[in-house]
């Protein structure tokens, strides 16, 4: 468990950078990056200044520090919302690698994090689909641990 500093624009920025890459934004990556920008408690206005930074290559500093705590619970919501509300493609899984990569999260608390979410389950979800996020989440945690690897390889 690193802590490391790391600020609401700047999160939100690198991951609006990783979406873009390919030049455009998935309806998967735009409902990423919405809950990651209400996730981050980013103001109405600040996400679009992001993008726009983004697409012109302006600075645009990497805004108040996110506690330990607030990593942890921004990188749950978006595990969270990455196995409800998305069709889980390969952008959307570099996006949830990218967080975790971000927030300094090993494979122990990543795991720890991926069983505190199992154990609310059947809160989120109706019962009749608490198997199949169960599948997902094991599919998707495999997925994810490989590309976080290639994050810390290419660092």
């Amino acid at each position: 468990m690193a802590q490391v500093k790391v600020g609401r624009l700047g999160v939100f920025k690198g991951a609006v950078s990783l979406a873009l890459r390919d030049g455009m934004l998935t309806n998967g990556e735009k409902r990423m990056l919405v809950k990651m920008a209400h996730a981050l408690r980013l103001d109405e206005d600040e996400p679009k200044a992001v993008y726009d930074a983004v697409i012109f290559g302006q600075d645009i500093g990497y805004g108040e520090e996110l506690a330990l705590e607030e990593t942890r619970q921004v990188y749950e919501q978006m595990l969270e919302a990455f196995l409800l509300h998305t069709d889980r493609s390969e952008a959307e899984v570099v996006l949830i690698a990218y967080l975790r990569h971000a927030f300094g999260i090993d494979d122990a608390e990543h795991r720890s994090i991926a069983k505190s979410l199992d154990q609310n389950l059947e809160q989120v979800v109706h019962r009749t689909v608490t198997e199949d996020i169960r599948m997902k989440l094991d599919d998707s945690l495999e997925r994810i641990g490989f590309i976080f690897d290639e994050f810390i390889v290419k660092n």
